[in-house]
This record gives C-alpha cells, sequence and structure tokens, in this order.
C-alpha cells in the first residue's frame, strides 16, 4: 500500500495547468509504476487510481490558452484592448506549445496507465479461472444461452476423445452420441431452460461408457445470467458399481431365503411329528446345523466386506503350520467335489515352508478359490491344488477344467459384487465376494492373485505370497 500512497502523493492536483508540473507528475507515474505494479492490481486501491486518472486526464485536457504565460499588458494588447503605445513583453511562442505537448505526455502516461492495469487485472482473472477449470476432474464448458461454447478444460474433451470444442453447439456436439437427447437439449434451449441433466449411454454393452451431462446458469455478481455451465462426468464405474450391489441384494435374498426356510421346515417338522425315529431326528439336526452355518458364513462375509469397504479389514499374524491349513482347506471343499463326482488331485511340496499369517482369513481365501473351482466346474470335471515353493515365496495354483472366464471380464472378477454374466454361472449361487474378500487378504499378507483362463477349457489361480 505504500507504493500506492507515494503514487497519489506525487500527484500534482494544484496547478494542473503547469506544463512541467505535468511532466513531474508523468516521471513520478513512469517511476512508480514498475515499484507499486503489484499492490495497483488488487485492492480497492485499483478503483481510486483508475478514478483519479480518469479524473486528472479530463482536466489535462482542457484547452490551454497559448498566451497564458506573458504578462498582463501583453494579454490586453493580445486581446485588442491596450493602447498601441503600451509596452508589449517578447512572447517565446514555443513555451506554450511545449506545455501543452508535456501535459498531453502526461495524459497518454495515465490513459496508459489505466489500460495496462485493466488489461493486468482482467489477465489475472482469465489466468485464475483458466486454472480452476484446468484443475477440475469433471469436464466443463461455458456456453452461451443458445449453447455455443466458448471455453472448455482438458477434461472435458478427454471424455469427449476430441481435440476441440470451442465454437461448437452443444446439441450439435451431443449429436454424435444420443440424437434423441441432442434433440431435446436444442428444443429445450429454444425456450430458455437453464437446469438441464442427462444420461448419456455410449458403446456396445460389454464396454458401454455411461456419461452424466448437466447444465447450470452462469450468473454474475448481480445474478444477471451470462450464460450457461455444462458439466460431463464419467459415471460407468458408479452405474456398474450400483448394478453389482442390485444384484448382491437380490443375490444376497436368495442366499437368505433358502437355509431360513429349511431351518424352519425342519425344526417345525421336530416340532410337530412325534412319531420320528431317532436316526431321522439326528438327521434333521445335521440338516439344521449346516443351514445354520451356510447363514453364520454368509453373514461373515457381510461383515468381512463391510470392513473392505470401511478400509478396515486388518489381519492378526502369528505362526501358521502351512501343512495343517491346507489340509483343512482341502478337508472343507472335498464334500462339494464328492458330490460333483469331480476328481481332485493335490500336490505338495517336499517340504512345507513356515509361514507368519492370519490362518482363517488364509484358509477362507483358499476354500474361496477351491470352492469356486469346484462350483463353476462340470460334473466329472478335474480339479488341482499345486504348491510351489522357493527361497523367496510360496505358490498355490488352483486348477479347473471349468467353464472358464472371457478375456473382456477378467480384469473385473475380483471386483466386489460382481459375476459374470454367463448363464451357467448365474445359475449357480454366489454373492460375487468371495475373489473380492481373497485378494484383499492376499493383498494384507504382502502377496498377489493372477488369473488365467479360457472360455470353456478352463482357469488357472496363482495366489503368491512372500516368505517371511
Amino acid at each position: 500500500m505504500s507504493g500506492i500512497h507515494t503514487l497519489l502523493a506525487s500527484l500534482p492536483l494544484d496547478g494542473l495547468a503547469d506544463g512541467a508540473t505535468l511532466g513531474a507528475a508523468a516521471s513520478s507515474i513512469r517511476l512508480h509504476w514498475d515499484l507499486g505494479l503489484s499492490q495497483l492490481i488488487t485492492g480497492p486501491s485499483l478503483l481510486i487510481v483508475v478514478a483519479s486518472a480518469f479524473s486528472l486526464s479530463r482536466l489535462w485536457t482542457k484547452p490551454f490558452d497559448a498566451t497564458e504565460n506573458h504578462s498582463p499588458d501583453s494579454d490586453l494588447a493580445t486581446a485588442g484592448h491596450g493602447s498601441s503605445g503600451a509596452h508589449r513583453q517578447p512572447i517565446d511562442e514555443s513555451a506554450p506549445w511545449n506545455a501543452l505537448a508535456r501535459g498531453q505526455a502526461a495524459v497518454n502516461v495515465i490513459d496508459g496507465l489505466q489500460e495496462r492495469l485493466t488489461a493486468a487485472l482482467s489477465g489475472s482473472d482469465d489466468n485464475d479461472s483458466r486454472w480452476l477449470l484446468n484443475s477440475v476432474p469433471d469436464g466443463l464448458c461455458v456456453s452461451d444461452s443458445h449453447g455455443q461454447i466458448s471455453r472448455s478444460n482438458p477434461a472435458f474433451l478427454s471424455i469427449l476423445g476430441v481435440d476441440e470444442v470451442v465454437n461448437e453447439n452443444m446439441a450439435e456436439l451431443v449429436s454424435e452420441l444420443s440424437q434423441e437427447i441432442a434433440h431435446d437439449i436444442s428444443s429445450r434451449l429454444e425456450r430458455s431452460a437453464t437446469s438441464l441433466a442427462y444420461e448419456i449411454r455410449t458403446g456396445k454393452e460389454a464396454d458401454q461408457l455411461v456419461l452424466r451431462l448437466s447444465c447450470s446458469p452462469l450468473l454474475d455478481d448481480d445474478n444477471n445470467q451470462r450464460g450457461l455451465v455444462w458439466s460431463l462426468r464419467d459415471i460407468t464405474q458408479q452405474k456398474l458399481a450400483d448394478e453389482m450391489r442390485n444384484e448382491f441384494v437380490f443375490t444376497a435374498t436368495h442366499e437368505l431365503r433358502t437355509p431360513l426356510a429349511n431351518l424352519r421346515a425342519y425344526a417345525e417338522t421336530l416340532t410337530l411329528e412325534d412319531g420320528i425315529d431317532v436316526e431321522q431326528q439326528k438327521e434333521f439336526c445335521n440338516i439344521i446345523l449346516s443351514e445354520a452355518t451356510r447363514l453364520m458364513r454368509f453373514v461373515d462375509e457381510l461383515l468381512d466386506v463391510s470392513q473392505m469397504e470401511g478400509g478396515a479389514l486388518s489381519i492378526t499374524r502369528s505362526p501358521v503350520d502351512m501343512e495343517r491349513l491346507v489340509n483343512d482347506v482341502v478337508e472343507n471343499v472335498q464334500p462339494d467335489i464328492a458330490r460333483r463326482n469331480q476328481t481332485f488331485n493335490y500336490q505338495p511340496p517336499a517340504k512345507m515352508p513356515k509361514l507368519t499369517g492370519d490362518k482363517d482369513k488364509l484358509m477362507a481365501a483358499l476354500v474361496n478359490l477351491l470352492g469356486n473351482a469346484s462350483k463353476y466346474s462340470p460334473e466329472g470335471g478335474q480339479l488341482g491344488l499345486q504348491i510351489t515353493v522357493d527361497d523367496r515365496q510360496i505358490q498355490f495354483h488352483v486348477d479347473d477344467t471349468g467353464f472358464g472366464i472371457s478375456e473382456e471380464e477378467q480384469a473385473q472378477i475380483f471386483d466386489k459384487f460382481f459375476r459374470s454374466g454367463d448363464e451357467r454361472v448365474l445359475a449357480e449361487s454366489g454373492n460375487g465376494l468371495g475373489l473380492a474378500y481373497a485378494q484383499q487378504v492376499i493383498r494384507l499378507h504382502g502377496g498377489q492373485i493372477a488369473v488365467k483362463s479360457e472360455l470353456n477349457r478352463g482357469s488357472r489361480f496363482t495366489l503368491t505370497m512372500p516368505l517371511k
């Protein structure tokens, strides 16, 4: 602020008609320009300086009397009011014009100062708005009330996959994606609509892109509309997540209804029927226990998913007897393998290494992999579990001769709630959580899961963990 005060103090507000003083003012302005520019550009002081410059320019542009620097007698003589014998002082005819030139130079400096201040301020706003637009991850563009685009950010171009949209019309731009939505945009803009929202689906079903296009009015400080702001967002992943959650709700309902119905049926039979022998009672009790275990496992999976989504899933490390862990895994999935008449081949290493980890979660991850191999393989199929060990890591290879996974779906199979669109897969009960849970557990142990699969030929899941 000191530079502004110095500049204002240096401006001569008295004797403005004096050319020398005007020249001094111009010099003062030039002197303080570089010192105070950064301060002049901001704050209310800018308005004071510009207003003062405007007032000074009006005063300095008043017409000069070309004889104002001579004596009163010469004034009278020049005006024709003095006698011919009156003494006349010699006049330097160049002096008033020099003063006028110096005054005009000062005016030019002030005008230039005002123009440069305005340009600097406008440029600063433009740079700020451009920086803001470029920093927003969503696609943004500005248009007039008819949809003619005047500015856009890189995200807008990237989502649409184009190089430039300036001077394009929004309706024509959208027509390449959806003729119906483009027509609706045109008709509503003709009726001066300012709030619009659309969901645009493009591409084939397998790689469909879902975009959300919305529009809102661009208002100035006085709430006057200056144009329209368009927002374009890629919501493909959000839509996929919503669809998977809907599928999960449907699957969860089925998963809960079946065991609950069985529990109720067998419990009512035991309660109402008096002639049931002991062996049949034991069978019913075993079925009830099995269904209760199924429900408990499903609830545990739900809790695990909640922890995964909240980033709260953790492991408790302790020494793990790997040989016993693998035996427990095989024993857990053996009933399903036997029911489907499948062949299971287990190849253990020569020596099982020591490992520190969370036994329960590691077992659940391996059960999910082997259980899926059995579930998504036809009757009479072949399954395999091979364990390889070196100095750095241990690998579990789970093989099957099942349905296989298409290349398009292999990138999604570890997503929560995802289930393949294959009708053979959908015919089996599932909730789309097993592989997501297994991947998260292995990551917490510092490992990873990879998949190799060929449709209708089978799959191999490889679980790799470092030895610690």
